[in-house]
């Protein structure tokens, strides 16, 4: 997942499901008793992250030694120890337990290992359709996780929720598969369930925001046809209208590591830039009254040239 090859013995079910084809990048990943402490992190570690909660209580930080590597955490996920070059991986759980540390594990660290191993990471969900992989951008709210999953019941293949790793090859970018779950607000997922499209047994984890839930994912890494900034507004259209993506820092800032600013990753993140900009790139434009299901079709109907 997310151009990774996880190995781990301990019992992980967020990681189930996940059957992508092997990539040669291998991750080891293991957990700690005794909390943080155990992993003998290095009091001269340099703070390079620090996301608060609107009290102040630390959310997660991440921080950076030369010979440690890097320590992703927060009070209530736990920790995850990444090493320098990102072969392994420790953790550590919090007073979340361990589904918030699997969480976080998903939702942070692995997407920062994809970056050390030399991939990129964009802040979108993404499918797999007729003309391959397709990826949904925008800020949180925009509905990209939606969207993903409106598809998938227009027969698509789900690939990735919320962070999409891409690979740049010598003639176009692989989008990689993620983990085979993504989180649903509790409003959708009431929905998706009564309708029969989600099963109360695919649900996870709930906390007050959304639910995990599993989802059938694509099963290899997918050719990427197609990037979609949503763009969701109080005053947009009734009907989606699509438009040229013509700001190139849209791209640029739809990276999600901010944090790694190395030369050679920064290659990297302009090189996967430049190559998605040599195929379809457009902004999609909606209005508050336009759901998930009438973005899907129009999504569609764009792909297939019929719109």
């Amino acid at each position: 997942m997310f151009g990774l090859d996880v190995w781990t013995e301990e019992t992980l079910p967020f990681l189930r499901g996940a059957n992508a084809a092997a990539t040669g990048r291998r991750l080891d990943v293991s957990l700690r008793d005794g909390g943080i402490e155990a992993l003998e992190w290095p009091e001269t570690a340099e703070l390079i992250s620090d996301e608060r909660l609107p009290g102040g209580e630390v959310n997660f930080r991440i921080e950076a030694d030369a010979e440690a590597g890097y320590l992703i955490w927060g009070p209530h996920y736990g920790a995850s120890l990444l090493s320098a070059d990102a072969q392994f991986l420790r953790g550590a759980l919090g007073r979340g337990g361990i589904d918030s540390w699997q969480r976080l594990l998903i939702a942070q660290a692995l997407p920062f290992a994809a970056v050390l191993r030399g991939l990129e990471v964009l802040h979108a969900s993404a499918v797999v359709a007729e003309p391959g992989a397709v990826a949904f951008l925008g800020p949180s709210g925009a509905g990209k996780t939606s969207l993903a999953l409106a598809l998938c019941r227009r027969g698509a293949s789900f690939l990735a929720d919320d962070v999409l790793a891409i690979e740049a090859g010598r003639e176009f970018l692989v989008g990689h598969p993620g983990a085979a779950i993504a989180g649903v607000d509790h409003l959708e997922a009431d929905s998706l369930i009564g309708s029969g499209q989600l099963s109360q047994e695919s649900v996870l984890a709930v906390n007050s925001r959304e639910r995990v839930v599993r989802i059938p994912e694509a099963a290899a890494p997918a050719a990427l046809a197609a990037l979609f900034f949503v763009d969701r507004r109080a005053d947009g259209p009734a009907r989606p209208r699509f438009e040229p993506a013509a700001d190139a820092q849209m791209l640029l800032a739809a990276t999600f590591n901010l944090v790694l600013a190395a030369p050679q990753r920064l290659r990297t993140l302009l090189d996967v830039c430049a190559q998605a900009c040599l195929g379809r790139v457009e902004r999609v434009v909606v209005g508050p009254g336009v759901d998930a299901t009438e973005l899907g079709a129009a999504v569609e109907a764009r792909l297939r040239g019929a719109a």
